[in-house]
């Protein structure tokens, strides 16, 4: 890559940790929340949630428009609004104005993902291009924990701190703008969908299982840090618990070659899916168990992404794949915004409850991409008149 090239994907990871870091960075924090807005913790940890449902919503749409509009036009709007926005949650008085703040957030902060991961499958060398996509997946999976370590360690009220990082999205979104080498011509090579796109994704198993796969991956590491953050970290202080989870993130930066080892994107997606499983039944035993369960739910994790990704972008067409990928997003971070307040209800049953539902649902997704990789894709059905 060159120099240009090299500065993009750090501008892009930096970028990544501060967009996706705001899905986690309230989860330490729903008691100082709570205290805030005088509310009840119940309620304050709606804040990661109602972020995380207009964050998967915003996939949705911002992908689509970026083909019409241009990666480097929304990508640079995208992030100045969610600066602008960011900026004015820190004058939120109330929790109900503070929430409404965080949905909006969710709905511009979402204009990130997807267009940078096609603004560097455009922008990159061909050969360079699967690890730029490693280097910003891995950025996006380590924002979980780096977020929490920092809104844990904050001294000061969460709004103070976002009027602080306002800033950062602006300058982001600025020097994307000039690092970039040339803006993609808007629109070139978009044509009209035929016809039964979005029926051949529901005629393909595979696909189709992967999306509900999708559902339980964040769920399950969300719940683990869920469960970390109110103090069921078997003894341990919640940050080293946090810590330790981060290296075997960067496995996703090994997952092409793993996949090729162990025979396909889908059975590491599988591998993963019952790492992930593992580790959440071994932070059930609590105790000095909980750090290789840190380890192995991150490890699974930082697995089973990319496999999904790569699994439902071999299993869909060039017609129907961008779609196929944008509703795989939606589901994983549904996924991500369910688990804090199903963990809060859980967390007073015990850990067997809060971990074990998680690790159920990895589990069944494992068995779900097993068979849906032996179920053929079925052929379109004549229509009846």
């Amino acid at each position: 890559m060159t120099l240009r090239h090299t500065s993009l994907v750090v501008l892009l990871m930096l970028t990544a940790i501060i967009v996706v870091g705001q899905l986690y960075i309230t989860i330490p924090l729903t008691d100082a929340i709570a205290a805030q807005f005088a509310t009840e913790p119940a309620l304050a940890v709606w804040s990661g949630t109602a972020f995380g449902f207009a964050y998967a919503a915003g996939f949705l749409l911002w992908g689509p428009l970026s083909d019409r509009g241009g990666r480097r036009r929304v990508l640079v709007l995208g992030l100045v609004c969610t600066g602008a926005v960011t900026a004015a949650l820190s004058q939120a008085h109330g929790i109900e104005a503070f929430l409404a703040g965080r949905a909006l957030q969710g709905i511009f902060a979402a204009s990130f993902p997807p267009v940078a991961l096609s603004l560097l499958a455009e922008v990159l060398p061909p050969a360079r291009r699967p690890f730029g996509i490693s280097l910003i997946s891995f950025a996006f999976l380590a924002a979980a924990p780096i977020a929490q370590v920092i809104g844990a360690a904050l001294a000061v009220p969460l709004t103070a701190f976002l009027l602080v990082l306002a800033p950062a999205y602006v300058a982001m979104a600025a020097g994307i703008a000039l690092v970039l080498p040339a803006a993609p011509a808007p629109g070139a090579a978009m044509a009209a969908a035929p016809n039964g796109v979005g029926q051949g994704l529901l005629r393909t198993p595979l696909i189709m299982l992967s999306w509900g796969a999708a559902l339980t991956v964040l769920f399950g590491f969300v719940t683990f840090q869920a469960g970390t953050a109110a103090g069921l970290g078997g003894g341990f202080d919640p940050q080293l618990v946090r810590l330790v989870g981060l290296p075997p993130l960067a496995l996703s930066l090994f997952a092409a070659a793993l996949a090729k080892r162990l025979g396909g994107p889908t059975v590491l997606a599988r591998l993963g899916l019952v790492l992930a499983a593992a580790g959440l039944l071994l932070a059930g035993l609590s105790g000095p168990v909980t750090l290789a369960a840190a380890v192995l739910v991150s490890a699974g994790v930082g697995l089973v992404v990319p496999g999904l990704i790569a699994t439902i972008a071999g299993a869909a067409s060039n017609a129907n794949r961008g779609l196929a990928l944008a509703l795989y997003t939606f589901s994983l971070f549904v996924g991500a915004s369910l688990a804090p307040p199903v963990s809060r209800a859980l967390a007073p049953l015990g850990l067997w409850s809060l971990y074990g539902l998680a690790a159920s649902l990895l589990l069944a997704a494992a068995l779900g991409l097993f068979w849906g990789q032996r179920r053929p894709a079925q052929a379109p059905q004549p229509i009846q008149n």
